[in-house]
């Protein structure tokens, strides 16, 4: 299986953002004019008072705070315009990016998955997706446009007076001081800050997750003090942060403060010797703030771009991810029938060197019906992986339909394929998108028949909105029974061809077990089935069962012989 990317990866964030130049022309033009709208402002401060002031115009300055003001009016059409432009196309973008990480996860094999944790994805998702979007957007709408901004104003300031603007070029030492001492230390302490982030989110979404098992065993000081671990490794990394940025901060603050009274006092001078109006000193005075734009905005937008910087490294760390399926088959049987085959295959998982599966051989017939037996840790489920291509053997063939699993279009198959597990999954939303996630197209009335053939419409209609009832997250509206029901309906509604059972009633009490193995049994008819149990109720209707230890198959039976 390949990934087809959402938009090209370049290798920072600001490669990204020239990628994307073309989305972002109409909203930066806009930007940049809102900017350069009021470039004239100081100069008309100038004309104010050097002229209309000393001819004694009123007019003069009615006529040019007029023009001030149309100048400022349409300054703030354009600074509208230009930032919802830029947030419609920089959320677009975002939605892109976001959309490509979730494509990723999909193609990413389950080796890397297993050992990476739920919070660290999430963060990725979310929280490095976000950051990433402050500082494009911090990028777009106010370093580009006042660079320029700044830019005309020394150019009108120059013309003003050369010898006083002579002093601005201080700026630039400025700015090397700050790239060359600061910008290393902020790249450090953002890059631990990310990690730390990631390593609480993580554990704090583990600790979530397990809240029931934490709270039935009475270990929540346990646990607390593991994420009050996490959560402090976050917080000192976060005062680092602040430290190293205050100290940043405070330079640059500094720093500009005395280059404008360098300015200033040198005006006055100028004034003072005659050399220079005080409409100019003025025009200086009103135009320094911007001039020195460029140094605050070096400061800020670097704290903004570093921490921007980080997070795009961490998303396309994961966009890169080498760990992807190798799954690039084409083979779509039609119809399929089901016949799996297990050729000397051995399967260990990954950065693991205990081998699962030991020279397996297996042949299951079209609509033949196994049953997989054996302590825990004996391979059944791993049996089970293969088949689906969740993970892929290192010696030795599995093939479906007498095709190896390698030619096969995988995602077709499992589309083909459904699997009931001991603890299912069902997702946020009515018990009717439940069962439908199965097959999106389905009617209404297939999905009720689903849940006839399933037990399940017995106890939905007796829920208050039926089947549109909410069922919470994970289902925790639902008893076990009523869930596995819900899935065996889904699995109904797919009308697969091959079926795995995984434990599927093992966790039930009896009248549960009875109702649920009544729907399995339906679902079963017609199909090749593998289950997974302990339980003989669950396999004595198994045309064969088969005994694993250690990855080998050391006993074959009927289930007729069981009895």
């Amino acid at each position: 299986m390949s990934t087809d990317s959402v938009i090209a990866q370049p290798r920072t964030i600001f490669g990204l953002l020239l990628s994307q130049r073309r989305r972002f022309t109409r909203g930066v033009t806009l930007a940049i004019l809102r900017c350069l709208i009021i470039a004239p402002c100081p100069w008309l401060f100038q004309i104010i008072i050097d002229q209309h002031v000393k001819n004694g115009d009123g007019l003069g300055i009615l006529a040019t705070s007029s023009v001030f003001i149309g100048l400022l009016f349409l300054h703030y059409s354009f600074s509208v315009a230009g930032a919802l432009t830029i947030a419609r196309e920089m959320a677009d973008l975002m939605t892109g990016l976001r959309g490509e990480i979730f494509n990723k996860l999909h193609f990413l094999n389950f080796g890397f998955l297993d050992r990476q944790k739920t919070g660290r994805l999430l963060s990725k998702y979310a929280f490095d997706t976000q950051k990433v979007e402050n500082a494009l957007t911090q990028m777009l709408n106010q370093f580009l446009p006042n660079i320029l901004y700044s830019l005309s104003i020394s150019i009108i300031l120059v013309a003003l007076n050369w010898q006083l603007s002579v002093a601005l070029l201080l700026m630039i030492p400025i700015l090397l001081y700050i790239r060359v001492t600061f910008y290393a230390q902020i790249r450090r302490t953002n890059k631990d800050t990310r990690i730390a982030q990631e390593r609480l989110t993580g554990t704090a979404s583990e600790a979530i997750s397990a809240l029931r098992l934490v709270r039935s065993l009475g270990e929540e000081k346990q646990v607390t003090a593991h994420l009050d671990e996490k959560s402090t490794a976050f917080a000192r990394s976060k005062v680092e942060l602040s430290s190293v940025n205050a100290i940043f901060g405070t330079f640059t603050y500094a720093s500009t403060q005395f280059l404008a009274l360098l300015v200033i006092a040198g005006g006055a001078w100028l004034v003072i010797q005659g050399t220079m109006t005080i409409g100019t000193l003025l025009a200086f005075m009103a135009g320094l703030p911007i001039i020195m734009m460029p140094v605050h905005l070096f400061a800020s937008l670097g704290e903004q771009y570093f921490v921007g910087q980080e997070s795009y490294r961490s998303i396309k760390e994961l966009l890169d991810s080498e760990y992807v399926e190798e799954w690039n088959g084409t083979q779509q049987p039609t119809p399929l029938r089901g016949e799996i085959q297990f050729d000397n295959v051995s399967f260990a998982y990954p950065e693991t060197d205990r081998f699962v599966l030991i020279n397996f051989s297996l042949h299951i017939q079209p609509g033949e019906h196994i049953a997989l037996v054996g302590h825990s840790g004996a391979g059944k489920s791993t049996v089970t992986h293969l088949i689906l291509g969740l993970y892929r053997a290192q010696e030795g063939c599995v093939s479906i339909d007498r095709i190896p699993l390698q030619d096969l279009d995988m995602k077709w198959l499992r589309k083909q394929s459904a699997v009931v597990l001991q603890e299912n999954l069902l997702l946020s939303g009515t018990i009717a998108d439940n069962i439908r996630f199965a097959r999106p197209e389905a009617t209404d009335e297939e999905v009720r028949f689903a849940a006839q053939m399933a037990n399940a419409e017995e106890f939905i209609v007796r829920m208050p909105d039926g089947f549109n009832t909410k069922v919470g997250e994970r289902g925790v509206m639902l008893s076990g029974g009523q869930r596995q029901r819900l899935s065996i309906a889904r699995a109904l509604l797919r009308d697969p061809r091959i079926l795995i059972l995984d434990e599927a009633t093992s966790a039930l009490d009896y009248e549960s077990e009875r109702l649920v193995q009544e729907a399995l049994e339906r679902l079963a008819v017609g199909r090749t089935v593998i289950t997974i149990a302990h339980r003989l109720s669950t396999i004595e209707k198994a045309d064969r069962v088969i005994a694993l230890d250690h990855g080998r198959i050391v006993e074959r039976r009927t289930s007729a012989a069981l009895a």
